[in-house]
Protein backbone atom coordinates (compact mmCIF):
# COMPACT_ATOMS: atom_id res chain seq x y z
CA UNK A 1 0.00 0.00 0.00
CA UNK A 2 1.25 3.23 -0.36
CA UNK A 3 2.21 5.68 2.05
CA UNK A 4 -0.57 8.55 3.48
CA UNK A 5 1.28 11.75 3.67
CA UNK A 6 0.32 14.78 5.39
CA UNK A 7 -0.86 17.52 3.27
CA UNK A 8 -2.48 19.80 6.16
CA UNK A 9 0.39 21.45 7.95
CA UNK A 10 0.25 23.17 11.11
CA UNK A 11 0.57 26.88 9.25
CA UNK A 12 -2.47 27.56 7.41
CA UNK A 13 -1.89 28.10 3.61
CA UNK A 14 -1.65 31.56 2.12
CA UNK A 15 -4.94 31.38 0.20
CA UNK A 16 -6.44 30.89 3.82
CA UNK A 17 -5.07 33.72 5.20
CA UNK A 18 -6.42 35.87 2.54
CA UNK A 19 -9.76 34.27 2.69
CA UNK A 20 -9.96 34.67 6.13
CA UNK A 21 -8.47 38.92 5.78
CA UNK A 22 -11.53 39.35 2.89
CA UNK A 23 -13.72 37.81 5.32
CA UNK A 24 -12.92 39.78 8.26
CA UNK A 25 -12.93 43.36 5.89
CA UNK A 26 -16.12 42.30 4.47
CA UNK A 27 -17.62 42.29 7.94
CA UNK A 28 -16.22 45.45 8.80
CA UNK A 29 -17.37 46.78 5.72
CA UNK A 30 -20.86 45.09 6.54
CA UNK A 31 -20.77 46.63 10.51
CA UNK A 32 -19.89 50.39 9.11
CA UNK A 33 -22.58 50.23 6.70
CA UNK A 34 -25.19 48.80 9.02
CA UNK A 35 -23.83 51.53 11.29
CA UNK A 36 -24.48 54.40 8.52
CA UNK A 37 -27.80 53.31 7.77
CA UNK A 38 -28.31 53.58 11.28
CA UNK A 39 -27.22 57.49 11.48
CA UNK A 40 -29.06 57.87 8.44
CA UNK A 41 -31.87 56.72 9.80
CA UNK A 42 -31.62 58.85 12.91
CA UNK A 43 -31.13 61.78 10.96
CA UNK A 44 -34.08 60.78 8.69
CA UNK A 45 -36.35 61.10 11.86
CA UNK A 46 -35.17 63.81 13.15
CA UNK A 47 -35.92 65.74 9.81
CA UNK A 48 -39.42 64.03 9.25
CA UNK A 49 -40.38 65.51 13.11
CA UNK A 50 -38.44 69.05 12.44
CA UNK A 51 -40.84 68.95 8.91
CA UNK A 52 -43.48 67.72 10.80
CA UNK A 53 -42.99 70.77 13.78
CA UNK A 54 -42.93 73.12 10.75
CA UNK A 55 -45.73 72.42 9.44
CA UNK A 56 -47.64 72.53 12.67
CA UNK A 57 -46.87 76.16 12.90
CA UNK A 58 -47.59 76.74 9.76
CA UNK A 59 -51.50 75.43 10.55
CA UNK A 60 -50.65 78.05 13.67
CA UNK A 61 -50.16 80.55 11.93
CA UNK A 62 -52.60 80.26 9.22
CA UNK A 63 -55.60 79.62 11.66
CA UNK A 64 -54.52 83.09 13.72
CA UNK A 65 -54.53 84.78 11.27
CA UNK A 66 -58.10 83.71 9.72
CA UNK A 67 -58.98 84.73 13.18
CA UNK A 68 -57.54 88.36 12.82
CA UNK A 69 -58.72 88.71 9.30
CA UNK A 70 -62.31 87.79 10.08
CA UNK A 71 -61.96 90.27 13.20
CA UNK A 72 -60.35 93.22 11.15
CA UNK A 73 -63.57 92.05 8.07
CA UNK A 74 -65.80 92.69 11.01
CA UNK A 75 -65.13 96.04 11.59
CA UNK A 76 -64.82 97.33 8.23
CA UNK A 77 -67.19 96.26 6.68
CA UNK A 78 -69.41 97.93 9.53
CA UNK A 79 -68.06 100.89 9.27
CA UNK A 80 -69.70 103.23 6.83
CA UNK A 81 -67.59 105.81 4.70
CA UNK A 82 -70.33 108.20 4.60
CA UNK A 83 -69.82 111.83 4.94
CA UNK A 84 -72.70 113.59 6.53
CA UNK A 85 -73.95 116.41 3.75
CA UNK A 86 -72.81 119.63 6.50
CA UNK A 87 -69.90 117.87 6.60
CA UNK A 88 -69.22 117.99 3.03
CA UNK A 89 -70.51 122.13 2.60
CA UNK A 90 -68.13 123.28 5.78
CA UNK A 91 -65.18 121.59 3.58
CA UNK A 92 -66.49 122.45 0.34
CA UNK A 93 -66.50 126.58 2.25
CA UNK A 94 -63.18 125.72 3.79
CA UNK A 95 -61.09 125.22 0.69
CA UNK A 96 -63.45 128.43 -1.57
CA UNK A 97 -62.69 130.64 1.58
CA UNK A 98 -58.55 129.22 1.55
CA UNK A 99 -58.16 128.73 -3.02
CA UNK A 100 -58.15 132.61 -3.24
CA UNK A 101 -55.10 133.04 -0.44
CA UNK A 102 -53.15 129.93 -2.06
CA UNK A 103 -53.34 131.22 -5.74
CA UNK A 104 -52.38 134.70 -4.87
CA UNK A 105 -49.56 133.73 -2.20
CA UNK A 106 -48.95 129.75 -2.86
CA UNK A 107 -49.34 129.00 0.87
CA UNK A 108 -52.85 130.63 3.27
CA UNK A 109 -50.55 130.14 5.88
CA UNK A 110 -47.89 132.44 4.98
CA UNK A 111 -47.97 135.48 7.78
CA UNK A 112 -45.97 137.24 5.71
CA UNK A 113 -43.61 138.24 2.77
CA UNK A 114 -40.52 136.64 2.64
CA UNK A 115 -37.43 138.93 3.99
CA UNK A 116 -35.26 140.52 1.06
CA UNK A 117 -31.92 139.12 0.16
CA UNK A 118 -28.11 139.84 2.01
CA UNK A 119 -25.57 140.90 -0.16
CA UNK A 120 -22.00 140.15 0.73
CA UNK A 121 -18.96 142.53 0.47
CA UNK A 122 -18.95 141.93 -3.74
CA UNK A 123 -22.69 142.77 -3.91
CA UNK A 124 -23.73 139.43 -4.78
CA UNK A 125 -27.00 137.89 -3.38
CA UNK A 126 -25.98 135.29 -0.68
CA UNK A 127 -29.31 134.33 0.90
CA UNK A 128 -31.90 135.55 4.22
CA UNK A 129 -30.76 136.18 7.61
CA UNK A 130 -32.48 134.20 10.04
CA UNK A 131 -33.72 135.03 13.10
CA UNK A 132 -32.73 132.39 15.58
CA UNK A 133 -32.86 134.00 18.69
CA UNK A 134 -36.09 132.34 19.23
Amino acid sequence: MGAISATNSATPSLQLALGRNRLGQARRDADQAEANAKDLRTQANKAEQDAQKSQENVREQAARNQQLDSTYDSQLKSSTAVVPLKTQEFLVGLYNATSANRAVSGNPLKAKAAPASVLNSQGQATGRIVNVSA
